[in-house]
Formats: structure tokens, C-alpha cells, sequence
């Protein structure tokens, strides 16, 4: 009885369906569309199933295209591009001394033995680099670190020079003189203590108005103060736009004048995907944080100059000496023991060119940006963005909710017959109809069981 229920059900809805070929399977004339009703079924029914199937695949096709998100990259217009450039036509400026130099100030505050200390300076440049170097000279310094009850990056911050008239004389921005003291603000960074001047710092001093208006060139101008004590030294200079990776400063050298020349093709995240898993969405992500931190939990610590979240707090900091499992082994190595990191889906990547001359004549200049600064202990820099030759471009998905429920309806609707009214029709069949003959299958046979059969005689 239970079979009789359902199978009716069933006959009932391949009888009244509107999919294709499937409502001829219980038509009374089914047989007369074959030469022998025995082989027609068979046909009928492989014909039915590989309709089925050849629907069923298409939709995969269709689902995995739809996951890998394609899109077309297209060049923003005018409006679009002046927007753009008044976000991001300033990148953040950073001007530090090299970390050799900045210990070489502190390290006699440390320990009289100038002759013991001597290759320090050296052996922390070249691990903070990456490099190798000489591990007995690290494990020294960590001791004078600790007899002095300090650490790295405190020592870093109290004798790094500050950035106010001692480290960044002058500021010029669109040929407007602007106060450093309150653009830069000293920082402990990967590439150790920098004066920091960030791009929304900028917008204070002048209006969007001019920035969107400036839409050839921005151009900012700095007179750095390299020095060791009483003598020169070279500086480090380098520039980094939100979501731009391996970063990496430029040397320069005292009593010469820099010109740097920037460019940078930016691609916005403005994706909308809901399943889009080949990028991080996340506005403050970092491919490079992401490596970095993986290299910390294989090592087991934390980088001492690195900026970190709380929730890395149970790591321990670093000493100087396991600085070499940080930095003097590849990323990438890293990445693949600890974890997968995706990269932003917001790109940016930027070219600068520096040319350099050296300031012999600047006595002879009328430029008040040179008047009053020492030659054999500075260093002067323009930088100019070039927004005329950088490129913004959108990515335009081609792959939308509304064409993937369009390209299944298609394949549905050529391989099945699907259609609206027949998604309604199968959905009140699975929810409705064959639940209903599964209930009362059931009842009839809990009737049967108990029932007691009476003989007649």
C-alpha cells in the first residue's frame, strides 16, 4: 500500500509536469514513439537522463566560472581618475637613518668598550636587512640590552633624532612652505625609527580643491639632516600607498639633490562578489603582514620593530639574536609551514625614478628652500607624483548574480524545460504532495498491523 501511495504520486507528477520528455514517460501512447516499445523505453528514458546530465554539467561550468570572478579591467574617465588622484596622489613619506647608525649612537651609553662593541652596529644592520651575520655579536648586544634593563625598540626611539628641526629642516608642498613639526611624527617601523608623514596630514594645510585641481603633478619637497654626531651620514627615504607590497627605502647621500619621480597604477577594491575567496576584502590587509606574521609563528616571537595587534600579545618579543629566523630566511617559506596568505584584492603598485646632483652652487640660488642649511650634512628631495602618466583602473565583473541566475535559467530551460512554474511545481511535489503520500502510506500500513483478521466459517 505504502508503494501504491507514493508511486501514484509520483505518476501523477510526471503526468502533469511541464519538464521536457519526462511527462511522455507515463502517457498512454508512450510506446507508439518507438519501433518496439521495449527499446523505445530504454531510448526514451537515456534520452531523459542524459538531458538531465548534459543540464546538470553546464551548471557547474557555470557555477565555477561564476567563482572565479571574471572581469574587465577598464581605464576610469576623467571624473573618476581626478577622485582618485585626490586620495591617493600623496603617497606616506618616511625619512629615517639606517638602524647601524642610529645604535652606533646608543651602544656607548651601553658599554665603555668601544673596541668590544665595534662590529654591533654592522651585525644589527645586516640582520634587520635579511642578511646574514655574526651571531656572537648579536647574543653581546642582547646582554648589554638586558644589564641595562632596555630593549631594542626603546633604545631606538630615545636616540633616534627627532623630526623637528633636527632631522627635517624644510617642508614644501605645492611651493608652499608647511611646518614638519606638525606633518612628521617619529615612528618605529619595520625599517627601524622614521619620521612619518602620512597623505591625510596634508589636507588640513590645503583644500581638496586644490589637490583635484593640481592634476598634472604633486609635488613635495623635504631638506633632511643626515647625521652621526658631528659627522654626516646617508639617509634612508622611502614612499608606501595603503595596500602596496615589499616596500622597500632608498639611500641617500649628503650634499646632493634628489629629484624622484613617481608613478603608480592603482586598481580599486569595489568588488561586490559574495563568494569571492581569491582576494582579502578587508581595507587594512597586507599580504606582507600576513607573511610576516606567519614567519613569527614558525619562529615563535615577535618582531621587536614590527607594529603588532593585541591579540599578538602571547608571543614573545623577539631578542636580537632570533631576529636571523625573522628576517635572514625567505617569506615564502614561512607562509607555506604556518599558513595561506591571500593577497588584497585593492592593488597598487608604483615605479619612482631618482636622479641625484650634487649641491655645489646653492649659495648662488634664490630658492629659500636652500638658504641657511648645512651642504655637507643634508640632503634635498622633491618628489614628484606624476598624475598625468599614472593609471587608475575599475574592475567591471562580468559575472553578476543576475547573469548567473539568467545562464542556469537558460540551461535549464533548453535541456528541461524549467521555467518558473516548473521550479514552483517540483518545489510543492518534494514539500507538499510526496510528504502527504509518505504520511498516509504510513498510516495505512500502522492500521494493517494492528488490525486482527476474522475468519468466517
Amino acid at each position: 500500500m505504502k508503494q501504491s501511495k507514493v508511486s501514484k504520486a509520483i505518476q501523477q507528477y510526471f503526468k502533469n509536469t511541464t519538464l521536457h520528455g519526462f511527462k511522455y514517460l507515463s502517457s498512454v501512447h508512450y510506446v507508439d514513439r518507438s519501433l518496439t516499445s521495449v527499446y523505445g523505453s530504454v531510448v526514451w528514458v537515456v534520452w531523459c537522463c542524459a538531458s538531465a546530465w548534459c543540464a546538470g554539467s553546464l551548471c557547474v561550468v557555470l557555477w565555477r566560472r561564476y567563482l572565479q570572478v571574471p572581469a574587465l579591467l577598464v581605464l576610469c574617465d576623467d571624473d573618476a581618475r581626478t577622485l582618485s588622484y585626490s586620495r591617493y596622489g600623496v603617497p606616506t613619506v618616511a625619512a629615517c637613518l639606517p638602524p647601524d647608525v642610529v645604535a652606533d649612537m646608543f651602544l656607548h651609553r651601553l658599554s665603555s668598550n668601544s673596541t668590544l662593541t665595534e662590529q654591533i652596529p654592522s651585525s644589527l644592520a645586516r640582520v634587520l636587512a635579511g642578511k646574514p651575520t655574526l651571531t656572537d655579536q648579536l647574543e653581546l648586544f642582547d646582554d648589554l640590552l638586558a644589564s641595562n634593563n632596555t630593549t631594542l625598540a626603546h633604545m631606538m626611539m630615545n636616540h633616534a633624532p627627532n623630526c623637528d628641526e633636527e632631522a627635517i629642516i624644510k617642508c614644501r608642498y605645492q611651493k608652499r612652505m608647511v611646518p614638519c613639526q606638525q606633518l612628521f611624527e617619529k615612528t618605529l617601523t619595520y625599517w627601524g625609527v622614521c619620521c612619518v608623514m602620512r597623505p591625510e596630514k596634508l589636507l588640513p594645510k590645503f583644500n581638496t580643491g586644490l589637490v583635484s585641481r593640481s592634476h598634472t603633478m604633486q609635488s613635495l619637497e623635504l631638506v633632511l639632516q643626515c647625521k652621526r654626531g658631528p659627522f654626516p651620514s646617508v639617509c634612508q627615504f622611502l614612499t608606501y600607498y595603503k595596500g602596496e607590497e615589499w616596500v622597500q627605502p632608498n639611500i641617500l647621500h649628503p650634499s646632493n639633490y634628489y629629484m624622484g619621480h613617481l608613478v603608480f597604477t592603482l586598481i580599486p577594491d569595489e568588488s561586490t562578489s559574495l563568494v569571492e575567496t581569491v582576494c582579502s576584502h578587508d581595507p587594512n590587509y597586507s599580504r606582507t603582514h600576513c607573511m610576516r606574521k606567519c614567519a613569527e609563528k614558525s619562529c615563535g616571537c615577535r618582531d621587536p620593530l614590527f607594529k603588532h595587534v593585541k591579540s599578538d600579545s602571547e608571543l614573545p618579543v623577539c631578542s636580537t639574536a632570533r631576529l636571523i629566523c625573522l628576517r635572514s630566511h625567505d617569506l615564502k617559506q614561512h607562509e607555506n609551514i604556518s599558513c595561506s596568505c591571500l593577497p588584497p584584492c585593492r592593488k597598487i603598485t608604483t615605479t619612482m625614478v631618482l636622479e641625484s646632483n650634487p649641491m655645489n652652487q646653492i649659495n648662488n640660488t634664490i630658492d629659500n628652500l636652500f638658504s641657511g642649511i648645512d651642504v655637507a650634512r643634508s640632503v634635498v628631495m622633491n618628489l614628484r607624483v606624476n598624475l598625468h602618466h599614472s593609471q587608475v583602473f575599475l574592475l567591471n565583473p562580468t559575472e553578476t548574480w543576475v547573469t548567473l541566475l539568467s545562464s542556469l535559467g537558460g540551461v535549464f530551460n533548453m535541456f528541461l524545460g524549467v521555467g518558473l512554474f516548473s521550479a514552483l511545481e517540483l518545489i510543492y511535489f518534494l514539500m507538499i504532495k510526496l510528504p502527504v503520500a509518505i504520511r498516509k502510506s504510513s498510516e495505512v500500513d500502522h492500521t494493517n498491523k494492528y488490525t486482527t483478521p476474522v475468519t468466517l466459517r
